[in-house]
């Protein structure tokens, strides 16, 4: 057989062979058939969206990225859009709440999605276990001869907006109140309050005389305390737009919150056992102590009650919020990741300092009305422990906010 007869048997046997190979790959690969069946039938339908709902520097965001949105452009690419919104921003907040309102989303989590403006997968769990099986679904339906286009969700600006913000404003509204009062019934405040109550008896100042002194100091540790709130929220309002600090921040909050939980919850037990405030570990050090003791001697022995109540009630407030800080610094995280604008986190950091005042200002009206530093003291002692308990119970919500929304 010569070379050319040779060549003429073989190629039949090498064309054979090649379809074999490919009927075979048919039936191992069939998604790349089905790819380029798909591509040739879908040319003039619409892709499948998916508006895809995160908060910046979040750890499931993260894995989302890494793990979810590589796998749905392999399998899925020309298929799907994919619409990304950072819920920092406001209008983007917007769409997602009207996305809750319209498809009945109760829980909020740090990321979302949703397939063809219907399907929701809320969580970083949803999104693993159902995304591409919910993706794949809606790409086979686009086959159909009777698919219909999904209706995109319609989303009012001032309706949306009016949603977030009531939203915001229910839920923020709530724990800022919540936490100005316990920090002004904190036993470090309480304690404080007593003493100088003692030294207002000693020195028998009453009547209008107490009462000059009672707005004076009230309206000083307001004006300190929202001084203080304004430089605290302003680095935390920078710190913020970086990621990986505002993330830093957070996880550091949520640690010491835990453990000031715990500190909170041994105190009360402690005191219980004890009825010693030695045993306590939350609260004033003997030095901060003495030197609170001492501003107060000095703004009474002033001559002037007024001046007298301007220059203790702001001194004091400073010392006192090493302890105070406990509670106000948490809350400041708290209003700057819920708040939907500046203007409002002001206005929720006012009203914060505003409840802080509230037992102060209470104290000072009861006393002037009759109530003995007696009386305060033994009602100080009885609830030591409900107020430790309920901190406790405060900081571990807190916490559980911070690191949830």
């Amino acid at each position: 057989m010569n070379f050319s007869q040779h060549s003429q048997v073989r190629a039949p046997v090498q064309i054979a062979g090649f379809c074999a190979i490919l009927a075979v790959a048919s039936v191992l690969l069939p998604s790349e058939s089905v790819s380029a069946d798909r591509a040739g039938k879908m040319a003039d339908i619409p892709s499948v969206v998916i508006d895809y709902f995160y908060e910046a520097g979040c750890p499931d965001c993260f894995r989302v990225r890494d793990q979810i949105l590589p796998v749905l452009r392999e399998r899925y690419e020309g298929f799907h859009t994919l619409n990304k919104y950072d819920i920092g921003i406001k209008t983007n907040v917007i769409t997602l709440v009207a996305y809750q309102e319209k498809l009945g989303i109760a829980e909020n989590r740090p990321v979302c999605m949703v397939v063809d403006y219907q399907y929701v997968f809320n969580g970083f769990d949803a999104i693993k276990s159902g995304l591409l099986a919910r993706v794949e679904e809606c790409v086979t339906a686009r086959m159909e001869p009777d698919w219909r286009s999904p209706e995109p969700i319609q989303v009012a600006f001032s309706i949306g907006e009016s949603i977030a913000d009531e939203r915001v404003r229910r839920f923020t509204m709530s724990a800022v109140v919540t936490a100005g009062l316990l920090d002004g019934i904190n036993p470090c405040a309480i304690s404080t309050l007593v003493f100088f109550m003692s030294l207002l008896g000693v020195a028998k100042v009453r009547g209008r005389g107490l009462l000059a002194m009672g707005v004076s100091f009230c309206l000083a540790s307001f004006i300190t305390y929202t001084a203080i709130g304004f430089g605290l929220f302003r680095v935390l309002h920078l710190s913020s737009g970086f990621p990986w600090v505002r993330a830093a921040i957070e996880i550091a909050m949520v640690s010491a919150l835990a453990v000031l939980a715990g500190l909170s919850f041994r105190d009360a037990y402690r005191f219980h056992r004890t009825r010693n405030p030695q045993s306590v570990t939350l609260q004033l050090s003997d030095n901060a102590k003495e030197r609170i003791h001492g501003i107060m001697k000095q703004g009474l022995g002033m001559g002037n009650l007024l001046l007298g109540g301007l220059v203790t009630g702001g001194a004091v407030t400073v010392l006192e919020s090493i302890c105070t800080g406990q509670v106000y610094v948490p809350t400041l995280v708290l209003v700057i990741k819920s708040s939907p604008s500046a203007s409002k986190a002001w206005s929720y950091l006012l009203l914060y300092n505003l409840m802080f005042i509230v037992p102060l200002a209470v104290v000072f009206l009861l006393t002037f009305f009759g109530l003995r530093t007696h009386t305060l003291l033994e009602w100080s002692k009885r609830n030591v422990v409900m107020s430790k308990i309920l901190l406790g119970i405060f900081f571990l919500a807190m916490g559980v906010l911070i690191a949830l929304l």
